[in-house]
C-alpha cells in the first residue's frame, strides 16, 4: 500500500507528480524541482507495482515525464537521480515498464548522453545509472548506426579497466547485451576496443564466475561477426555447461532477471549454431539439471518472472543437451506440481511448456511396460492440477481497481492467455500418447462440463478476435481428441460443431496473416469435420450504390410541406365546387399519383439512409486504411533501416569472403604443388608397390611355412608348457626345500659368525700368547744358560756331594768299625 500523505492514495501521488512536472514545463524554477523531489521520495516507497502499469494512462504519463526530466535536466540536479532510482525500481518490478522505456520512450540514448556527461569522480552516480542501463538494455535491438553508440561504447569500454569491480562488471554485462544479435554494435565495439583489451577479454580470467562467463559470451558474440574457418574447441564448448549452471543458480537466488535472460539467450544462440549444436548434443546435462531443480523454491512472495525464467532455462537445456527424459521427468514433475500449487495460477506457461517438451521428447515405442505405468501414474497426479489451474485461472485473475471512479477491467493479460493455451496443448500432448488408457484417463479426469463453462467464460472476457480464435481452436482440438474416447466429450464436440459462431472463430485463424502453422493445421482439421466449410469464407455483398438519377430527384422537406398544404387546399376547394365527372377522375388520378410519389419518397429516404450508412462505413474504412498505411510506413521504415544494416553486414561479409577467397587461392596453389609432389611420390610408391608385391609373394610362401612351423612350435610349446608346469611344481617344492635349507644355513651362518668372532678373539689371545711365548722363550734361553751353569755347578756340587757321601760313608764306616772295635 502507498504511504499516507495528507489523505492521498497512491494514484493521487502519480497524478500529483504529473501535475508538478507540467508546472515545471510551464515555468522552470527550483521550487517546482523541490516539489518534484518530494513526490519522488513518496513514489519510491510505494510497494504496489500495479499502480505503475503502462496500461494506466496516469502511469504512462509519469514515465513520459520521467523521460522528459532525464532529457532536459543537468546531471548535477538531484531530481535526475531520484528519477533514475524510481525507474530502476519500476523496471526491476515490472518487465512491461522496461519494454516501454526501451522501445517507445527510447530511454537508452538518453541514458547514454547522461553517462557521457558524468565526470569520472562521481562513481556512485555512475554505478546508479549503470544499474538502470543494465535493466533497460536487456533485449535491445540495434538496426542502424545510432549517434549515441560511439560515446556509449567508448564510455563502457573505459570502465572495463577500472579498478572498481562493480563498474567493470556492469559495463561488461551492458556490452554483452548490446552485442547480442546486433551486428552494428558488435562491429563498432571491435573498432572501439584496443587490441590489448580484446586480448585480455579472451585470456585474462575474471574474479567472479559471472563476470568470467559474461566475458566469454561477449567473446562469442564478437567472434560470430568474423568469418572463421576454425571449428570450435569441444573442450571449450563442454566447459560452458557447469559455468552456466553455477551462474544461473546464483542469479536465481539473487532474482537477477537480466542475467538470467542473458544466459537463456546465450544458450539459445549456441543451440541455433550448427557447429556448437553437434557438440552440445553429445554432452549429458542430467546431473546439472538435478542440481538446478534443487534450487527451485516457490514459497511465499516468490518472483513470478524468476520462476518463469527458471522453467524457460530448463526447457532450453533439455532441447540443447542430451539427457534421459524419462529419468528427469520424475524430478521435473515434482517441481512443476509445486509451482501449480502456488498462487497465482494464471502465470504458469513456462512450466507447462517444460512438461510438454519432456513428454514430446520421450520415445514411447521402445518403452517397457513398467516404465510406462510409472509415467502414467505420475501424469495422473498432474491432470487434476491442470484441471484446477484451467478452472481457477478465471477466478484468480486480478481485477485492476486503480481508483473509485475507474472502470474495472476483466481482460486477461498475455501471460494468462499463454498459460491457458499451453494448458490445452499439454492436455492434447498427453491425450495423444500412443499407449493404451492415456487418452481415456485424460477424458475422465478433465471434466467436460467444467472445461466448457471455463472456455465460454474466457471467450466472454477476451476482447481480441485473434485470442478468441486461438483459444477456440485449441479447445476444439482437445475436445475432438477426447471425444473419441469419452462420451461426455463427444457430446461437447457435437455441440461445438453446431455453433456457427465458434466455427467462424476457427475460420478466423486462416484469415490472419503470419499465423503459426500449428494453429492453421488444427483449424483445417476442425473445418474438415463441418458441413460446407467453404461457406465460412464467403464475402458479404456490399449494398448497391444509389444512382445519380435518384439523388437528382430528391425533394427538399420544405417543398414537400408546401406541396402537402397546397394539395389539401385544392382538395377542400374541389369539395365545395361543383365540377364535372371528368374532373373527379382527374382528382382521383392526382390522388393516386400523390400516393405513388409518397411511396417513391419513402424509398428515396431509405436509399438516402443506406447511403449515409455506406458513407459512414466508408469513413470508418478510410480511418482503418489510414492506420494501416501508417503501420505500413512504420514497417517500411524499419525494413529500410534493417536493409541498410544488412547491406553493411553483407558488405563486410563480402570483404571477408574476398580475403578468404584470396587465401583460398593461395592455398589452392600450394595444394596444387603439393599435389604434383604427391603424384610423383605416388608413382614412386607404385614402383615400390610392384617390388613389395613380389616380396609379398615370397613372404607369403614363407608365412605358409612359418605357419606350419608355428603349429609345430605350438605343439612343442604345449608340451613344454606341460613340462614347465611340472618343473614349476618341482621348482616350487625345490623353493620350499631351499627356503628350509636357507633357514638352516642362516642358523649356521649365525653360528659361523659366532665361531668367527670367537676365533678372532682366540687369535687375539693366541697373538698375545705368542708374544708371551716369545718373551718366555727368550727368558727360557737365558734360564737354560743359567740352568746349564747351575747344572754344572749342580754336577760339581753333586760330585762334591758324592765325594762327601763317600767321605761320610767312609767316616760312617770308620765310626762303625771303631764302634764294633770298641765293643
Amino acid at each position: 500500500m502507498a504511504p499516507s500523505s495528507k489523505g492521498k492514495v497512491a494514484s493521487d501521488h502519480v497524478k500529483a507528480f504529473n501535475v508538478a512536472v507540467t508546472e515545471y514545463k510551464s515555468k522552470a524554477c527550483e521550487k517546482a524541482l523541490a516539489e518534484i523531489d518530494k513526490i519522488l521520495a513518496v513514489l519510491a516507497k510505494i510497494s504496489d507495482s500495479s499502480i505503475f502499469s503502462p496500461s494506466n494512462p496516469d502511469a504512462f504519463s509519469l514515465l513520459l515525464n520521467c523521460q522528459y526530466l532525464l532529457s532536459y535536466l543537468d546531471h548535477k540536479a538531484n531530481t535526475v537521480w531520484g528519477v533514475v532510482g524510481l525507474l530502476t525500481t519500476l523496471c526491476s518490478q515490472d518487465p512491461a515498464v522496461t519494454k516501454l522505456l526501451r522501445t517507445r520512450l527510447e530511454l537508452l540514448p538518453i541514458c547514454a548522453k547522461l553517462l557521457h556527461s558524468l565526470p569520472s569522480t562521481t562513481q556512485a552516480r555512475t554505478l546508479k545509472l549503470l544499474q538502470l542501463l543494465k535493466l533497460v538494455v536487456d533485449g535491445v535491438i540495434i538496426t542502424r548506426r545510432e549517434a549515441y553508440l560511439t560515446s556509449l561504447l567508448s564510455d563502457l569500454s573505459s570502465f572495463l579497466s577500472d579498478s572498481t569491480p562493480d563498474l567493470s562488471s556492469l559495463s561488461l554485462f551492458i556490452l554483452c547485451c548490446l552485442c547480442r544479435g546486433n551486428y552494428i554494435s558488435t562491429k563498432l565495439l571491435l573498432s572501439t576496443l584496443p587490441p590489448p583489451t580484446i586480448t585480455a577479454l579472451f585470456s585474462t580470467p575474471n574474479t567472479t564466475p559471472s563476470d568470467q562467463l559474461i566475458s566469454e559470451m561477449l567473446c562469442y558474440f564478437m567472434t560470430r561477426v568474423q568469418l572463421s574457418s576454425h571449428p570450435p574447441s569441444p573442450a571449450k564448448v563442454n566447459s560452458y555447461l557447469p559455468k552456466l549452471m553455477d551462474v544461473f543458480c546464483s542469479s536465481y537466488v539473487a532474482d537477477d532477471i537480466s542475467l538470467m535472460s542473458l544466459l537463456i539467450s546465450f544458450l539459445s544462440s549456441l543451440s541455433s549454431d550448427t557447429e556448437y549444436r553437434s557438440i552440445l548434443a553429445q554432452q549429458d546435462c542430467l546431473p546439472s539439471l538435478q542440481q538446478l531443480l534443487v534450487v527451485a523454491d516457490f514459497s511465499d512472495e516468490f518472483s513470478l518472472t524468476t520462476s518463469s525464467h527458471l522453467f524457460t532455462f530448463l526447457t532450453t537445456l533439455i532441447t540443447t543437451y542430451h539427457t534421459d527424459n524419462v529419468h528427469l521427468f520424475d524430478v521435473v514433475l515434482k517441481v512443476v506440481l509445486a509451482r501449480l500449487d502456488a498462487k497465482p495460477y494464471n502465470k504458469v506457461a513456462s512450466a507447462l511448456v517444460l512438461v510438454k517438451t519432456l513428454v514430446q521428447n520421450m520415445d514411447f515405442s521402445s518403452m517397457s511396460d513398467a516404465v510406462a505405468r510409472n509415467l502414467k501414474f505420475q501424469l495422473d497426479q498432474l491432470l487434476p492440477s491442470l484441471l484446477a489451474t484451467f478452472l481457477d485461472r478465471r477466478s484468480s485473475t486480478k481485477l485492476s481497481s486503480r481508483s473509485k471512479t475507474d472502470q474495472v477491467s476483466t481482460e486477461l493479460d498475455r501471460e494468462a492467455m499463454a498459460s491457458c493455451l499451453e494448458c490445452l496443448q499439454l492436455l492434447q500432448v498427453v491425450a495423444s500418447v500412443p499407449l493404451k488408457g492415456w487418452g481415456q484417463a485424460v477424458g475422465e479426469t478433465v471434466k467436460a462440463n467444467k472445461m466448457v463453462m471455463a472456455y465460454r467464460g474466457y471467450t466472454d472476457i477476451l476482447k481480441e478476435l485473434v485470442d478468441r480464435a486461438r483459444l477456440t481452436t485449441e479447445f476444439f482440438t482437445l475436445a475432438i481428441m477426447l471425444g473419441e474416447v469419452d462420451n461426455s466429450w463427444g457430446k461437447v464436440v457435437v455441440e461445438l460443431l453446431g455453433d456457427k459462431d465458434r466455427i467462424q472463430l476457427v475460420a478466423e485463424i486462416l484469415r490472419q496473416e503470419n499465423m503459426e502453422g500449428s494453429f492453421m493445421k488444427k483449424a483445417l482439421t476442425i473445418l474438415n469435420k463441418t458441413d460446407s466449410p467453404e461457406t465460412m469464407f464467403g464475402v458479404e455483398k456490399e449494398d448497391e450504390a444509389v444512382g445519380g438519377d435518384v439523388e437528382d430527384q430528391a425533394v427538399i422537406p420544405e417543398q414537400l410541406a408546401r406541396i402537402d398544404s397546397l394539395m389539401e387546399g385544392v382538395t377542400e376547394a374541389l369539395g365545395k365546387m361543383e365540377v364535372e365527372h371528368v374532373v373527379g377522375e382527374v382528382m382521383q388520378l392526382a390522388t393516386v399519383r400523390r400516393g405513388q410519389e409518397k411511396q417513391q419518397l419513402a424509398y428515396m429516404m431509405e436509399a438516402l439512409g443506406a447511403a449515409d450508412a455506406r458513407v459512414a462505413a466508408q469513413n470508418t474504412a478510410l480511418v482503418e486504411r489510414e492506420e494501416q498505411v501508417r503501420s505500413l510506413e512504420r514497417v517500411v521504415m524499419e525494413l529500410v533501416v534493417r536493409l541498410g544494416a544488412n547491406k553493411e553486414e553483407l558488405g563486410d561479409i563480402r570483404a571477408q569472403h574476398g580475403d578468404l577467397s584470396r587465401e583460398a587461392d593461395c592455398t589452392r596453389d600450394k595444394l596444387g604443388k603439393e599435389l604434383g609432389e604427391a603424384r610423383s611420390q605416388l608413382e614412386e610408391l607404385q614402383t615400390e608397390k610392384v617390388i613389395l608385391v613380389e616380396k609379398y609373394g615370397r613372404y607369403k610362401d614363407q608365412v605358409v611355412r612359418l605357419t606350419e612351423d608355428l603349429k609345430q612350435y605350438k605343439d612343442n610349446q604345449e608340451q613344454l608348457e606341460v613340462k614347465l608346469k611340472q618343473e614349476m611344481r618341482g621348482r616350487e617344492e625345490l623353493v620350499v626345500t631351499v627356503s628350509k635349507r636357507e633357514d638352516r644355513l642362516k642358523k649356521k651362518e649365525k653360528q659361523l659368525d659366532e665361531e668367527m668372532s670367537a676365533r678372532e678373539r682366540a687369535e687375539k689371545e693366541n697373538d698375545d700368547l705368542r708374544k708371551q711365548c716369545a718373551s718366555l722363550e727368550t727368558l727360557s734361553k737365558r734360564q737354560e744358560q743359567a740352568l746349564s751353569k747351575k747344572e754344572k755347578l749342580l754336577q760339581e756340587s753333586q760330585e762334591e756331594t758324592k765325594e762327601m757321601r763317600r767321605v761320610q760313608d767312609a767316616i760312617f764306616n770308620l765310626s762303625k768299625a771303631r764302634g764294633s772295635a770298641a765293643c
